[in-house]
């Protein structure tokens, strides 16, 4: 099921402040791989070039809708949980918000998703 990207309250996120550091590419593609997976991804591939620090990430995962597309790679925006203290169970990588938010600090990163059952894709730039 895919779930909305929301904004965390401002009591929540200042607790969860995210230690994430991207200071590598190995980094980015664990963090990259762990959002596909977080998204029901079953299939996932990867493809890097070394010389040119050029990483793809493509993966069968839910997608991402438009609203969801607009907060995506904010800081303290997640589908993951809505406050500190709930969640719903679900086993996650990622919930703070941050990994996106801190590749694209270091690096010129685009997304290009469609949400299953969308008849449309969408695609972000962040840099």
């Amino acid at each position: 099921m895919m779930r909305r990207i929301e904004r965390l309250p401002e009591a929540v996120h200042s607790s969860v402040r995210s230690g994430i550091v991207i200071c590598d590419l190995t980094r980015i593609v664990e963090e990259l791989v762990f959002n596909s997976l977080d998204a029901g991804a079953t299939k996932v591939s990867v493809a890097v070039g070394a010389g040119s620090c050029y990483i793809k990430v493509v993966d069968n995962g839910s997608g991402i809708t438009r609203d969801g597309l607009v907060l995506l790679g904010e800081r303290n925006a997640t589908s993951k949980i809505d406050n500190f203290t709930v969640t719903d169970g679900t086993v996650s990588f990622g919930f703070q918000g941050e990994a996106l938010g801190s590749i694209s600090d270091v690096s010129l990163l685009e997304i290009v998703t469609k949400a299953r059952g969308r008849p449309n894709g969408y695609r972000k730039v962040m840099k």
